[in-house]
């Protein structure tokens, strides 16, 4: 293994790490928040649910970074790093920061920059602009999905004439919707890392090594936002949380099984504004602010730090 092969791996596990650290928040949340589970069995189920939707589900996002961007060795490793290891480290600190970001939306904008001011690479331009039209459309579905589904899950819930049993049907659904979530995240968000990640290594070393990786973010980086996060989602109440998490997961797994790496963070947001409607008022306009801020800063952000990682190691290899 080179070292250019070398750094691709490395940039793909810790953005495994990272993303799967955040992104967790929401069904790891909810699980806490709700008590539906013990606190260290929600961490579990959360993990097993990641490892299983990366090893998994992320083979259908194989194609995402490899094969979408062509070009001839080295610069197309040095492009590929380059936006990785800007767009990780800006997805970190603006999500810390309490702006939701994308990593898809750092990562497509800034290698579309790189090819087009690069001879030796070439895209598939197709592929990005349906990426692009899926990163507005996929919000607005996941409303729709789901207001549909909270209405179908009223109408079941309030034939339920048994308190004990009642209890029981939300305890399920917030299981449900937690492990659902946690699955998409690996299978999309962590999808596109893999693909990276198979520009280096051979398909057995990468799943594996990057679920694990995203499995192992959930333990240690994503404590503090899944207090927060649980308790805003339980805050809407069981039906609408489940609601918003199941509707968005089903929007989010489609886009998956087609290979298009849509924000897994944006559309849950679409589908918690979906129900957030309902009453319309401040916590609504708050969301609708972070959400456009992410979509105006983080691609810009990542741009920038991409063709200044791309200039750097290029000078460094003297190409």
């Amino acid at each position: 293994m080179n070292l250019l092969n070398l750094g691709l791996f490395l940039v793909g596990l810790v953005s495994s790490f990272v993303v799967g650290g955040n992104n967790s928040a929401t069904s790891l949340g909810i699980l806490i928040s709700t008590n539906s589970m013990k606190r260290k069995y929600s961490y579990l189920v959360s993990a097993v649910s990641m490892f299983l939707g990366v090893s998994v589900g992320a083979i259908s996002l194989s194609g995402s970074i490899r094969g979408t961007v062509i070009g001839v060795q080295p610069y197309l490793s040095i492009a590929v790093l380059s936006v990785f290891l800007a767009s990780v480290v800006s997805f970190y600190y603006l999500n810390r920061s309490g702006i939701p970001s994308s990593l898809s939306q750092m990562i497509y904008p800034s290698l579309a920059i790189l090819v087009i001011l690069s001879r030796e690479l070439s895209f598939d331009w197709g592929k990005f602009w349906f990426t692009v039209m899926s990163w507005a459309f996929s919000p607005l579905l996941a409303i729709v999905s789901s207001l549909l589904l909270y209405y179908i899950l009223v109408r079941i819930t309030t034939k339920e004439k048994k308190i004990i049993r009642e209890m029981k049907i939300y305890k399920f659904l917030i299981i449900s919707s937690a492990v659902f979530t946690s699955f998409v995240t690996g299978a999309n968000a962590i999808g596109i890392i893999t693909s990276e990640g198979l520009l280096s290594e051979p398909a057995y070393v990468v799943f594996p090594l990057y679920a694990l990786a995203a499995s192992f973010g959930i333990y240690f980086s994503s404590r503090k936002a899944s207090i927060v996060v649980g308790f805003r989602l339980t805050r809407m109440g069981y039906l609408s949380a489940t609601s918003a998490l199941l509707g968005s997961d089903i929007i989010s797994e489609i886009f998956t099984l087609f290979g298009v790496p849509i924000s897994i963070t944006q559309t849950v947001m679409g589908g918690i504004l979906g129900l957030s409607f309902r009453s319309y008022g401040p916590d609504v306009k708050t969301q609708l602010k972070q959400v456009t801020k992410g979509w105006l800063t983080s691609p810009v952000i990542a741009i920038i730090s991409s063709l200044a990682a791309f200039g750097v190691l290029k000078s460094l290899l003297g190409l």
